[in-house]
């Protein structure tokens, strides 16, 4: 064959590149985006495989093919972390893994990887079984239940017990959800050139003067802990280096947000998703009940009988990814879809635009757990799903989210039936401009299974 003819034989694809219209001057699309993210996101991908937005002053492009998506996340070193949008959340949670360049990301993760090996995480997954059955335990029949709250809280005290070896009182779990909040949301105004508000340093200093104190109080209590912080302070990288007391500190403050706020998100879209789906609480709460027939909590032996349970939260995490946008910068000129990015060029990877994309999951704004088969899973577009990230800064702790959240559920759906709560309004948008996607307010009531065998509508 020739070589005209083997090149006419090789396939290319052309991208459609589209400008989202609407843009307003100086703002640009920030008011459509702050309005209503959820919105703004689940139609990008009606113009096109790569998308222009404007959000005040800054150009983004934004990958909706499966191809490109690949190449963003497959290649950490061209589409780095960095930039100036950044250099913003980099002042709340330091240089830590979900923050850190290329250039620091590689011997970060080798030392952090031995710590979610799977002896590891059996051994976290028993302290994830203990605090699911005190917050089970926790409710009385017919409260209606405050749930991302609720959430956070059994989140919070799984992470700093598995990562810190200590218990966290409500009151310290609630300044940190606050200051968490409060710092988020000024870094995000900050970005938009507004003020961030009185409340954003004070945020700031509460987060890093409350991590240094329970790094503190942890060294205070001498050798022989076997928590993941001393796994951490006991790392050593190929070079017999040790990370730093900034570097542990980073790691922690990153640990802390990572390890809470998108579990306790994916809970609760999971519980609100189950009360609007009889049918699929009706699936989960059968395979519970065959896997937990005394009643006792889910454990990490449990986790492979547990499929309609991991579906459900899969598909959960399909339709409300925690982290439903992750910035990337060009560290070099490069070329994306045809497109020519300078260096410095942003581009916004959005977990949210791809699940809604029709082109990539079939009907996808339906809430369908059996999407997850294996045999339909299988075909799936490989970049098409990113509930953790993907590539090589897909999220290391991964699997201990997944466990933590199959177990928790499944020993919450042991005992409870969740239910809608009268009069209560249950909005599915997502908080604005959030870092986390969550509900805005979820209020169920729960029913004790054991003193009552409610309806599928909990009467």
């Amino acid at each position: 064959m020739s070589s005209s003819a083997r090149g006419s034989a090789i396939k290319t694809t052309t991208y459609v590149h589209g400008k989202l219209p609407g843009a307003v001057p100086v703002l640009g699309h920030l008011p459509v985006l702050a309005r209503d993210p959820a919105r703004f996101l689940g139609r990008l991908h009606a113009y096109g495989d790569l998308v222009e937005i404007r959000l005040g002053t800054y150009r983004l492009v934004v990958p909706c093919h499966p191809e490109l998506l690949r190449q963003v996340y497959a290649d950490d070193r061209t589409f780095d972390k960095g930039g100036p949008i950044y250099g913003r959340f980099r002042e709340i949670l330091g240089n830590g893994l979900p923050t850190c360049a290329h250039a620091d990301h590689r011997r970060q993760r080798r030392m952090l990887q031995p710590e979610f090996r799977p002896e590891r995480l059996a051994a976290y997954a028993e302290v994830m079984s203990r605090e699911a059955a005190l917050l089970a335990g926790s409710w009385r029949h017919g409260e209606v239940v405050d749930v991302f709250p609720a959430c956070y809280r059994f989140t919070l005290r799984v992470v700093t017990r598995t990562l810190l070896g200590t218990e966290v009182p409500d009151a310290l779990a609630e300044r940190l959800q606050h200051s968490f909040e409060t710092a988020f949301a000024g870094a995000l105004r900050r970005l938009w050139m507004l003020p961030a508000g009185p409340g954003y340093r004070r945020a700031v200093r509460t987060l890093r003067q409350t991590v240094a104190d329970l790094v503190r109080d942890h060294r205070a209590h001498g050798p022989g802990r076997t928590d993941l912080l001393a796994g951490l302070v006991a790392a050593r990288d190929e070079d017999g280096s040790t990370l730093s007391d900034a570097e542990l500190h980073d790691q922690v403050v990153a640990m802390l947000l990572a390890g809470t706020e998108t579990t306790a998100s994916q809970l609760s879209w999971t519980l609100r998703l189950l009360t609007a789906h009889p049918e699929a609480l009706a699936a989960v709460r059968a395979e519970v009940d065959a896997v937990l027939p005394d009643g006792r909590p889910a454990g990490w032996g449990d986790l492979p009988r547990l499929s309609a349970t991991t579906r459900v939260l899969t598909e959960a995490l399909r339709l409300y990814p925690p982290g439903w946008v992750l910035l990337r910068t060009c560290a070099r000129g490069t070329e994306l879809g045809g497109r020519v990015l300078p260096r410095g060029s942003q581009v916004l990877v959005s977990p949210y635009v791809a699940h809604h994309n029709p082109r990539i999951f079939a009907d996808p704004d339906r809430f369908d757990p059996d999407r997850w088969l294996p045999e339909r899973a299988a075909a799936l577009p490989r970049w098409g799903f990113a509930g953790f990230a993907n590539g090589p800064r897909q999220c290391l702790g991964a699997d201990y989210a997944r466990a933590e959240a199959a177990i928790a559920l499944a020993t919450l759906l042991a005992r409870w039936h969740p239910a809608p709560a009268p009069g209560r309004r249950a909005d599915d948008r997502p908080m604005r401009l959030t870092t986390v996607l969550r509900p805005q307010r979820l209020h169920l009531r729960m029913f004790d299974r054991g003193r009552s065998r409610p309806t599928v509508d909990g009467n």
